[in-house]
């Protein structure tokens, strides 16, 4: 775990969503690392027979769908609970309906539920960076929902996923991640694939970004449980920030390989994404690379300011890059001897 001094977790039932995904799952082990028994986690999966097999505790799983029309099991699993966790988001898409069905229809469903059957509630929102739209200097990364500018369809189903949250009136904390890696994460193992190639494409500019390894985020997260500071969007920065080449020349490093870096003009970049998409319609099946994506990669940088979170949680990111990079190197078995 990225920080070894962590605050007690409150008494009482907690709800998490996306418990079968890449940051609710760490959460959840998390948390019964530090002694929460399975009997006070209830995590909402779609398949609780496969989260049982990817070695969730049988009974903490109950059965719910953000995206059904059905909202009596969320109702359900959030009758008493005293925390939600809220992970689960969309994170593909081929259009913006594809990203509303979870990231704000689902939100919304969700809302509902707690105010229906848990409306004192502490409601933290697992959001993006993605959703306050481009920074170079974080100067904009904590701006409330109803102010930002997000440039991506996925940012802007994250800012009224937000926007649900804030009109709820439960009392409810905001994280905004920016790029989160950690091993076990297929856009990790994406993008360390593509920084391992022969050759690297890059843009030609090297874009600001802030970078947080999963640990950390569940670090800051469990710190907002405990703390329950009311009303806040709190973003998410690394010990360190890169930029989009430097990222790929130290996920290289890691891995014991030199970068090749090929830089290309957007336009390129833009035909390629384009093809992406005609494949994706084609197959009904979205990839992480897309037109979307593309406009997300041509702002002018991702930066998270700091300083709110570690005012309000105490929260200092702690996981180095290269460290983080190393671990997730080693066990995706990226790593190899250097020529």
């Amino acid at each position: 775990m990225a920080q070894t001094e962590l605050p007690e977790v409150p008494d009482g039932v907690l709800l998490v969503t996306g418990a079968s995904g890449f940051l609710g799952g760490r959460c959840v082990r998390e948390l019964l690392r530090v002694g929460v028994p399975p009997s006070r986690l209830r995590c909402l999966v779609r398949d609780p027979g496969r989260a049982v097999r990817a070695g969730l505790p049988a009974a903490s799983c109950v059965a719910g769908d953000l995206a059904a029309s059905d909202e009596g099991p969320l109702v359900a699993a959030a009758a008493g609970v005293t925390a939600v966790l809220h992970f689960a988001g969309s994170l593909k898409g081929i259009r913006a309906a594809d990203f509303d069905a979870v990231n704000v229809a689902g939100t919304q469903r969700l809302v509902r539920a707690v105010q229906a059957g848990a409306p004192g509630a502490h409601f933290v929102l697992v959001s993006s960076l993605a959703a306050a739209g481009p920074s170079c200097d974080g100067a904009t990364s904590a701006l409330p929902a109803e102010r930002t500018r997000p440039v991506s369809m996925y940012g802007a189903s994250k800012r009224r996923g937000e926007l649900e949250v804030v009109g709820s009136g439960l009392l409810h904390t905001i994280l905004r991640p920016p790029i989160v890696y950690g091993p076990g994460d297929a856009a990790t193992r994406l993008l360390f694939k593509q920084s391992t190639a022969p050759l690297v494409f890059v843009p030609r500019r090297a874009a600001p970004v802030s970078v947080i390894h999963a640990d950390d985020v569940v670090a800051a997260v469990l710190r907002a449980l405990a703390a329950s500071p009311r009303g806040l969007v709190l973003p998410l920065d690394g010990p360190e920030r890169s930029d989009m080449h430097a990222l790929s020349v130290a996920i290289a490093d890691a891995c014991g390989r030199r970068a090749r870096l090929v830089r290309v003009p957007l336009g390129l970049v833009a035909v390629a994404a384009h093809a992406a998409d005609l494949w994706a319609r084609l197959w009904n099946r979205p990839g992480y690379f897309s037109r979307d994506k593309l406009r997300e990669v041509a702002a002018v940088g991702w930066v998270c300011d700091p300083q709110p979170a570690a005012e309000a949680l105490g929260f200092r990111a702690s996981i180095g890059l290269a460290t983080g990079l190393a671990e997730v190197a080693a066990a995706e078995g990226f790593r190899s001897p250097r020529p």
